[in-house]
């Protein structure tokens, strides 16, 4: 036989929780797996690679990801191929790069300032092609999203949308979905998803059942509402007939909602007895994040950030706004939370530690670097519970989803989350170290992934499928990254290829 690579001497976790098995792995010219066997009599290949008795895996997905328009700009994908993986499904949180109209164009475009992109598609095919012209090196599977939907057809306004508005949007959406959209996703937290009602939310999700795909959501609350959050979801979903639902980054937000986490993982069997498949993502870290403004109190949480940088160009509001949030945010809400990154050049040194412990007044400093840039203003909040991160890990309907970007290494994009290098590599150390098995811990950073959005040609490792693989050591893979360094990448991770050829080494 002949290819253009062979992987001789490795054990094979092929993604669909089969027990492992010895192999070598020949993959052929097109880029694509040719055999999988456990000796070639005779093979000619370009490269040969030794697996020295690693581990041979599926390129890892993952799951929730918004390197939209960073993989674009960064298209060596490097806080993501250097962890193994190989594609990740983006436009989570309601927020995608596309339908683009007038609506909404330059909001897109000042949101992602940072990347230097020009946003010239409308579409999602028109994205994709630009996707692939960018020869990036991880594949994007893009979600359409609620928030740059609605959006597309009423700006960014507040208030529910009508009749005609909910038409507009249900045709946009039926266009993106047969034109290559895995499914939708919500954000509603954030504006404008935070001014949907039910009709709204319904009306777009039967689009998705008639396309046979899958909803996501960030949900209206992961703290207090929890509960009721995931009730709203599961009630729509049946009453719309979507057959599939899953749960972003799904946690349990605040000491007093610890205990919840039973309740959801009820419903959660409730609406699969009723007919809805329940499947979740999760990153294995306490410390969320997100933009620093979703600690706004009142009126000033409903706007986006491109509103909330012009109002606070006004020396009035910004004193208005220190004064709500002192009297909202106690003393204890500002050590859990920590600054991330921001473009202010006095708070530039303090990227990656407590807020609290930047000199001067903590609520004063929060709203200096909110007046400044909002967009490129993120904080990790650290809200959640140890056990209840393994336990949602450890259920075998969660996958491995990053909530991170696709980032070069050179940290020229500013600071992150540690979760952009080391989410998934996080995920399977913990998995493993809680027992799963490598079979099944490899097909929650694979195989179940794809099988939740669809994907056919990745995901599994088997003749005829894409050639996207990862070599790795089972006893030393994990996440090194951390908020002081969160460039560092994964280790254990040994070789990545995508698409036949050898991208990390």
């Amino acid at each position: 036989m002949t290819g253009s690579l062979l992987i001789k001497n490795v054990w094979l976790a092929a993604g669909d929780a089969a027990p492992l098995r010895k192999v070598n792995c020949l993959i052929g010219k097109d880029g694509n797996i040719a055999a999988l066997e456990k000796e070639f009599s005779a093979c000619a290949a370009e490269v040969r690679l030794d697996g020295r008795g690693l581990i041979l895996a599926p390129g890892f997905i993952d799951a929730h990801g918004h390197s939209d328009i960073s993989a674009l700009a960064a298209p060596e994908c490097f806080s993501k191929v250097s962890q193994g993986v190989t594609s990740e499904v983006c436009g989570n949180c309601g927020l995608s790069a596309f339908p683009v109209t007038p609506e909404n164009r330059s909001h897109l475009q000042e949101l992602y300032s940072n990347y230097g992109v020009d946003i010239s598609w409308n579409s999602c095919q028109e994205y994709l092609d630009f996707c692939r012209s960018s020869h990036c090196s991880m594949s994007t599977v893009p979600l359409c999203g609620h928030n740059t939907l609605r959006a597309a057809v009423r700006n960014y306004g507040e208030g529910e949308t009508d009749r005609g508005e909910i038409e507009k949007m249900c045709s946009l959406l039926d266009r993106e979905l047969s034109c290559g959209a895995a499914g939708l996703s919500f954000g509603l937290l954030y504006t404008p998803g935070i001014f949907a009602g039910s009709e709204e939310i319904c009306a777009l999700m039967r689009i998705v059942a008639k396309h046979g795909k899958v909803c996501a959501a960030h949900l209206r609350s992961e703290g207090e509402k929890l509960v009721e959050s995931v009730q709203e979801m599961i009630d729509l979903s049946l009453e719309s007939g979507l057959k599939h639902f899953h749960f972003s980054h799904l946690k349990t937000a605040g000491e007093e909602n610890f205990g919840k986490i039973d309740k959801v993982f009820e419903l959660f069997d409730e609406a699969r007895r009723k007919g809805v498949e329940i499947t979740c993502d999760r990153y294995p870290y306490i410390e969320s994040m997100t933009q620093l403004s979703v600690a706004l109190p009142g009126a000033w949480k409903k706007m986006d950030d491109v509103k909330l940088k012009k109002t606070l160009e006004s020396a009035e509001e910004k004193i208005a706004l220190i004064a709500q949030l002192r009297a909202a945010k106690s003393e204890e809400y500002w050590q859990r939370c920590r600054i991330v990154n921001t473009a202010h050049p006095r708070f530039a040194p303090y990227r990656g530690k407590c807020i609290a412990d930047i000199p001067g007044d903590v609520v004063e400093n929060a709203v200096e670097m909110l007046a400044f840039d909002p967009v490129n203003c993120q904080a990790a909040f650290a809200t959640m519970s140890e056990e209840n991160m393994r336990n949602i890990i450890a259920q075998p309907f969660c996958v491995a989803g990053s909530d991170g970007n696709a980032l070069p290494s050179d940290g020229r994009f500013g600071k992150t989350h540690p979760r952009s290098f080391g989410a998934v590599a996080g995920f399977l150390r913990i998995s493993l170290d809680m027992g799963i098995s490598i079979e099944e811990s490899v097909s929650k950073v694979s195989g179940k992934t794809a099988s939740i959005f669809t994907l056919e040609d990745c995901g599994v490792v088997a003749p005829g499928k894409v050639g996207d693989l990862v070599l790795f050591d089972p006893d030393s893979v994990d996440s090194k990254a951390d908020f002081l360094a969160p460039e560092t990448p994964a280790e254990g991770i040994v070789t990545v290829i995508k698409n036949g050829e050898i991208i990390y080494n």
